[in-house]
């Protein structure tokens, strides 16, 4: 038994020895590189010991010191392997490949869609007719990209095309500018500024501040069923 072992090693080294020039398609057995440079351990159809097969480099359009595009493939993804002037020990995955059992997120062909999408449905869709940038929050359903805008969730949206932005949200929109804050919910706009605040609920308005000035260069009327001034 240990000797059909050794022999099994000593062949999957004298393969991984020899050139293979071309592609080859691999499985993602470790996507957690112990360099951190990455890279993926990826297991090739000519190496049967998983101990033996090697890290590869991903290919990407950008990178930089801690810049470019970070698509890293997730454990068990297809992916298209070349080799450095042959050499098996210097992979490099060129792409990803879908399968039967890993379909893409939208059926063949939308020639007037782009997407990416993660595994959870986080997703920025890019439609070109009409034209449209839509941003989502897992999850998303995985049948409709982009999902129709929902403001009971349980994704969150934001839209953009030539009709306006759109922000559609179960929860909550804040905007900070400096100690500016303008927070709307569903049952309230809210804009404070420092010690001033103007609060917007179905109830009423409520305006709080050191100082309030009303100033007009016509009519000022103020109507209400009590009207109290203190």
């Amino acid at each position: 038994m240990i000797e059909e072992l050794f022999s099994a090693v000593e062949e999957s080294i004298d393969e991984i020895n020899e050139k293979f020039y071309g592609v080859t398609t691999g499985r993602v057995i470790n996507p957690l590189d112990p360099l951190m440079l990455g890279r993926v351990q990826v297991q090739l159809p000519f190496i049967d010991a998983l101990d033996l097969s090697p890290w590869a480099r991903v290919v990407t359009p950008m990178v930089g010191q801690f810049a470019g595009n970070y698509f890293i493939p997730n454990l068990g993804d297809e992916v298209l392997v070349a080799f450095e002037h042959g050499d098996v020990n210097a992979p490099y995955v060129i792409g990803c490949l879908w399968t039967a059992l890993a379909p893409p997120p939208l059926p063949s062909p939308l020639p007037q869609i782009r997407a990416i999408r993660t595994l959870t449905g986080n997703q920025i869709v890019f439609t070109e007719l009409p034209p449209s940038v839509t941003i989502q929050t897992a999850p998303t359903p995985p049948a409709v990209l982009p999902a129709p805008p929902s403001p009971v969730g349980p994704y969150q949206t934001i839209s953009m095309n030539s009709a306006g932005v759109q922000v559609a949200t179960p929860t909550m929109v804040q905007l900070l500018v400096g100690t500016t804050q303008v927070i709307v919910t569903p049952v309230a706009v809210t804009i404070n500024m420092g010690p001033s605040t103007l609060t917007m609920t179905p109830a009423g308005v409520v305006i709080h501040g050191p100082t309030i000035s009303l100033l007009a260069d016509g009519v000022v009327t103020i109507k209400g069923a009590i009207v109290n001034i203190n």
